[in-house]
């Protein structure tokens, strides 16, 4: 699974600028094909694991895991793997009983492209905290106002993507974070 290139990051980023205002234009500025559909989990994966890899560890995770640093990536991964495999699965679900299964494709792509996007932008600020450059409430602050606007672009991307109406849409976003917390509880449980 290569890249995307540079034309289709811009194409996706003015994309996501159109899809935050709502405005179903923004279908316009991402390769809907089939190629782009399985393009569109490059990306994301990609930053994921630049992700994974800048992550502080809490206490109570670098008591568990102490200088195990790749083990602690790799189940991490696992777990992100997992909440988003089991929302995109629940969610197949969702548009075909709502009639709306021959949308799910292009709310897929939308999906994976803003995940590329937010998680590509908290890097620096991971980065930043990492070597101290931000003050320490600051990945706090950062992960809560991330939170509430992944939950916006989920929102419309359920709308735009997917031709959901805005109940439906709400309930997509907030059942990406239920999907979310009870993943990562369960496997905290386990763990």
């Amino acid at each position: 699974m290569a890249l995307p290139h540079r034309a289709e990051i811009t194409a996706a980023l003015k994309g996501l600028a159109l899809l935050l205002r709502g405005d179903a234009r923004a279908l316009q500025f991402y390769d809907l094909s089939l190629d782009g559909f399985w393009r569109s989990f490059g990306l994301p994966l990609f930053c994921l694991v630049c992700y994974l890899i800048l992550q502080p560890m809490t206490a109570a995770q670098t008591e568990l895991w102490g200088d195990n640093r790749v083990g602690f990536i790799l189940v991490q991964g696992v777990e992100y793997l997992l909440a988003w495999g089991v929302y995109l699965a629940v969610m197949a679900a969702v548009s075909r009983g709502f009639g709306l299964s021959h949308r799910y494709a292009v709310f897929v792509v939308l999906y994976n492209w803003a995940q590329a996007i937010v998680t590509a932008a908290s890097l620096p600020v991971l980065a930043g905290s990492l070597i101290g450059l931000l003050p320490p409430g600051t990945l706090a602050g950062w992960s809560t106002g991330i939170l509430l606007l992944w939950l916006y672009i989920v929102l419309q991307a359920a709308r735009i993507g997917l031709g959901a109406g805005l109940s439906l849409a709400l309930g997509a976003a907030f059942l990406d974070l239920a999907a979310s917390i009870l993943l990562h509880g369960l496997l905290d449980l386990v763990s």
